[in-house]
C-alpha cells in the first residue's frame, strides 16, 4: 500500500517517506519524495528476488537505493522513447 502525498509528508509510526537528496546549484539540499509507504511495506520489498533479507536499520537504504534505480530507469526509458520514437 503506497499512501497518498497529499502535499504533506506523514510523520507516524507504522509509516516511511522515501526521499532522493539533491542539492541545486547554490548548495541548498532538496529532498525530492519517492514514495510513502506503510512500514509494513518494507518487508515485502526485501522479500523480492535478488535482495537480501537486512535489519530494519537497513532497510530504508535499500528501499531508497532500488526507488532511485527504478526512478532512473524510467527517465532513461522516456529520454529513448522521446528520441527515438517507441519501439
Amino acid at each position: 500500500m503506497v499512501l497518498p502525498l497529499d502535499g504533506k509528508l506523514p510523520h507516524s509510526a507504522g509509516v516511511y517517506v522515501l526521499t532522493h537528496t539533491t542539492s541545486d546549484q547554490e548548495g541548498q539540499i532538496l529532498h525530492h519524495p519517492l514514495r510513502v509507504g506503510s512500514s509494513a511495506d518494507l518487508s515485502q520489498l526485501l522479500a523480492e528476488p535478488g535482495i537480501q533479507e537486512l535489519r530494519n536499520e537497513k532497510a530504508n537504504r535499500v528501499c531508497i537505493r532500488i526507488e532511485e534505480i527504478t526512478e532512473q530507469q524510467s527517465q532513461i526509458e522516456q529520454d529513448l522513447k522521446a528520441k527515438y520514437g517507441p519501439q
